[in-house]
């Protein structure tokens, strides 16, 4: 055998052992956010895309939270105000270059209502760009164009 057909193999044994791996593991995310949500539905999620999160001060240890599919912190909170403190992070790919952006720690007030949930995330477009996008289907932008949260019933 050649050194190609080795390396082939191998890795194809290796894809083919993790890939189910992987399904379990998305799998049971899934499942865990959907029982997370259901025993908070009293209270409004946020769906946090950021690190070094803090919620009205607290960090993560002391608020209830889960991860999302997509890696995100989803926090469970009160109905009301609060204060969400974090460093947003988002790359963007242009042609052949990649272009990614860090935030310093930013921290806002928002109001959020039982049974709703929220996002707050870093976009390189303005929310009506991203209205546009997705024809509508987006909640409303609460901040300016850099940072944005977003409400949706």
């Amino acid at each position: 055998m050649t050194k190609t057909m080795i390396i082939s193999t191998v890795m194809t044994l290796l894809w083919t052992l993790s890939f189910p791996i992987m399904l379990f593991i998305l799998k049971k995310r899934v499942n865990s956010v959907k029982k997370f949500s259901a025993n908070n539905r009293n209270g409004a999620m946020l769906h946090i895309y950021g690190k070094q999160v803090k919620v009205d001060g607290s960090s993560l240890v002391n608020v209830p939270f889960t991860t999302g599919k997509d890696l995100e912190i989803i926090v469970a909170v009160t109905p009301g105000q609060h204060t969400i403190e974090g460093i947003f992070e988002s790359t963007e790919t242009v042609g052949t270059k990649t272009r990614n952006v860090r935030t310093e720690k930013l921290s806002f007030n928002l109001s959020v209502e039982a049974g709703h949930s929220y996002s707050a995330a870093l976009y390189f477009y303005s929310a009506e760009e991203r209205a546009d996008y997705y024809k509508g289907r987006t909640g409303k932008s609460y901040l300016g164009n850099s940072a944005h949260y977003y409400g949706r019933q």
